[in-house]
């Protein structure tokens, strides 16, 4: 922690207190202990003076205030024993959240893209983070076209999709400089993907901070994941302000130890959507960076609390917990398509039904366990037994959806367009799977996935594989190739339908021609009939009907 190094009385600590700590150290709102009700509310603690002998000296203190050697910062670096520091406070509704995993969905309300950007000062240097294992879902085309900033462009969370750090530093950003192209007509040179995990391309991006930089990107993207990795490596501190705006000198406090100091500077990092409230100040080695509130995309009607049980949540939000190995094993299951709609799940979260008479091996990069049923009317059967009071059902450890989900008229139908080989398919705020048709090829049908409403979802070729292999094609060809397929799309939306329609096929080049009445140029192979195209395979995907609304 930061403590005092000079003699102060009890009171003036308790005032020193009062001023230093007026917001949340979570969520950054301003904290009352009045209203237990309202907004921001906590219980005060009195105050308590630490004195250590080991760090009485002045010399000491200012040694450890300015010394360059972090190594000595890390726990265990400072074998002093010390007495416990308190804490910076937290608001009742962070502390309930962080410390029991209790809290309700309605205190963590959503935010819009023009409520957040409209703190941010016209012309400033923004961050725009979006996750790379839900790429394209999450990338804000509005705020990459918007010439009044400064935007680079940063993928998170790149190691639950690259497998190494050299592919992600040379092959990735290429790539997505090819794909806001000519895929999404936003030509853009700042790009970088990183991982706050493993610390990939951390310190390239921090050459790349401005003296003020905003970070601006939707929920559970990463943002204070890489402040507080950067608060560790660069020892940053939370910019602490009075009522009045006024930033407060922390020059006299200096470090306790390394545990200490990320505590009560970190951003708040938890698996509930929305925790960070305001704009929150950090110093990082003489840089300010702006961690916003993340916003949810326009689309979203539903939050996935209400869909899905907490402990399934917390596994799939804990970026942490994700198995890097799953990558480079790719360890699949074997699944058949069947006349009575077989269906493969996790947890109830979706159902993917493949055509009759399809093989297909699924991998899952998504936490949770996954299992199969004969229909999707059995499944919801099976997990409605699984959620009632009491229940000893022997499935019971699969099911990761409320009683509330378990009717089908809860879900909504997504037909894939036809697709070739393999595809990842990408469901916001949960992760991806992918699936591959084996065995001699021939179209059998369209795939489904059912997914509970109010949840977006999109397709996508296999990200690592297309980025690798189009930038070898790159490479070869001496830049006459492009990092990125220009001849086809390489994303798609979905297309939903009632559950009573039989001819999917029929109905998708229905709805892929009103998708595109207003973007004639993306329309392609309209005047192709679609069965005679499919009933051979191509030397390249032909992504028939693939089409992603920018």
């Amino acid at each position: 922690m930061l403590v005092q190094s000079g003699q102060r009385s009890l009171l003036g600590l308790r005032r020193e207190l009062f001023r230093r700590w007026i917001s949340c150290n979570s969520c950054g709102v301003e904290l009352q202990s009045k209203d237990t009700k309202a907004e921001g509310y906590y219980a005060k603690k009195e105050a308590t003076v630490v004195r250590s002998k080991a760090e009485s000296s002045l010399e000491r203190a200012k040694y450890l205030l300015f010394s360059q050697d972090l190594q000595r910062l890390n726990e265990g670096g400072l074998r002093d024993r010390q007495k416990k520091v308190e804490a910076p406070p937290v608001c009742k509704r962070c502390s309930d959240a962080l410390n029991q995993n209790s809290y309700d969905i309605e205190q963590f309300p959503d935010s819009s893209y023009q409520d957040v950007a409209r703190d941010i000062p016209p012309q400033s240097s923004i961050l725009h983070l979006a996750s790379l294992p839900e790429f394209p879902l999450g990338l804000n085309a509005r705020l990459l076209r918007n010439k009044n900033f400064d935007t680079t462009l940063v993928l998170t969370k790149a190691d639950q999709v690259i497998q190494s750090k050299p592919i992600l530093k040379k092959d990735v950003p290429m790539f997505l400089k090819d794909f806001l192209k000519y895929q999404m007509n936003v030509p853009m040179n700042k790009i970088l993907a990183v991982s706050s995990v493993k610390g990939w391309n951390i310190d390239t991006l921090y050459s790349l901070l401005k003296a003020k930089t905003y970070l601006l990107g939707e929920t559970n993207v990463g943002k204070s994941s890489l402040i507080n990795k950067y608060i560790k490596q660069y020892l940053g501190v939370k910019v602490m302000r009075d009522k009045k705006g006024n930033k407060i000198d922390q020059s006299r406090y200096t470090v306790q130890n390394m545990k200490q100091h990320l505590k009560n500077n970190s951003a708040g990092v938890y698996h509930v959507p929305n925790m960070t409230r305001s704009i929150q100040q950090y110093d990082i080695n003489g840089k300010s960076l702006f961690d916003l509130p993340g916003y949810s995309d326009e689309k979203k009607t539903v939050s996935l609390e209400r869909i899905v049980k907490k402990d399934w949540l917390q596994r799939i939000r804990k970026t942490d917990l994700f198995d890097s190995r799953k990558l480079k094993k790719k360890h699949y299951i074997s699944f058949n398509g069947t006349e009575n709609g077989a269906c493969y799940t996790v947890g109830g979260i979706f159902f993917l039904v493949p055509p009759k008479g399809t093989t297909n091996q699924i991998v899952k990069y998504i936490p949770g366990e996954h299992s199969d049923f004969k229909n999707i009317d059995k499944a919801l059967e099976v997990f409605s037994d699984c959620s009632k009071p009491d229940s000893q059902h022997p499935l019971k450890k699969f099911c990761g959806i409320h009683s509330s989900m378990c009717d089908k008229n809860n879900y909504v139908r997504h037909v894939l367009p036809p697709f070739q080989g393999s595809i990842e398919i990408v469901i916001k705020d949960i992760g991806y799977i992918m699936v591959r048709s084996t065995g001699a090829y021939g179209f059998k049908g369209l795939y489904e996935v059912w997914l509970p409403k109010g949840v977006d979802m999109c397709i996508r070729e296999p990200l690592e594989k297309t980025i690798v292999e189009n930038y070898e094609r790159f490479m070869e060809s001496k830049g006459a190739s492009g990092c990125c397929p220009r001849n086809r799309p390489i994303v798609s939306s979905t297309y939903p339908m009632d559950h009573d329609i039989t001819d999917t096929l029929a109905t998708m080049k229905d709805m892929y021609m009103e998708k595109t009445s207003h973007d004639l140029s993306s329309r392609r192979l309209k005047d192709v009939d679609p069965l005679e195209l499919l009933e051979t395979k191509a030397e390249e995907p032909y992504n028939l009907y693939w089409y992603y609304p920018w």
